[in-house]
């Protein structure tokens, strides 16, 4: 309960007292060959950012790495049958996706195989707008390559050792950076996810 608190009332606090800000951790530490973390010559910590990508939308678009300069999105992945745990995960991002109607900058991406048509078609009629919610098309055989090199969402994260990807969420700030790894299938989480979408787009419109 106390991480579905904290963020709330850390997110009001700013809306009272706009000069100061809270910044959420980072995450996925770049290593070295003997997996040691990367320190720069200052102390911080060197943290990964989203690679180089270009994948095809199923609106027949392009998303690339361009696209996501200055944007906070979530991103997700759901695989076919679209069982429980796909629907939960479909029912929650159609809540996050009404952010964007605040946040204009902000958007949900969704990596599904590009052989799903019928995936494809659940996920369009869950959406408001393509705006909010962009569907990514990946080959099967790169599947397993973009989820894990690319937006790392089968990354070993204390608390979510036991969720597979597909239950999974990371938000990604407007400098390619992952700030939070999120369990859809608990609505808490998806309310804590919320919470921090809104701190992250507080303290952009503040720098």
């Amino acid at each position: 309960m106390l991480t579905l608190v904290f963020p709330v009332l850390i997110y009001l606090f700013l809306k009272v007292f706009t000069t100061n800000h809270y910044d959420l951790p980072y995450f996925v530490p770049l290593r070295d060959v003997a997996n040691n973390a990367i320190v720069q010559s200052n102390g911080d910590t060197t943290f990964y950012q989203i690679q180089d990508f270009s994948l095809k939308t199923a609106d027949g678009s392009t998303i690339s790495t361009a696209s996501l300069q200055g944007k906070t999105i979530v991103i997700s992945t759901v695989s076919s049958p679209c069982a429980d745990t796909c629907k939960e995960v479909l029912s929650q991002l159609a809540r996050v996706q009404s952010l964007h109607q605040a946040y204009p900058a902000f958007f949900v991406l969704t990596l599904v195989s590009e052989d799903n048509p019928q995936l494809i078609s659940s996920i369009k009629e869950s959406r408001e707008v393509e705006e909010a919610w962009k569907i990514a098309t990946v080959p099967d055989s790169a599947f397993s390559l973009i989820l894990q090199d690319v937006f790392r969402l089968s990354e070993k994260v204390p608390g979510l050792q036991t969720i597979s990807p597909q239950a999974r969420l990371s938000l990604v700030d407007d400098a390619g950076f992952i700030r939070g790894f999120y369990d859809t299938t608990d609505p808490e989480e998806v309310d804590r996810l919320m919470a921090e979408i809104r701190i992250l787009e507080h303290n952009r419109k503040q720098d």
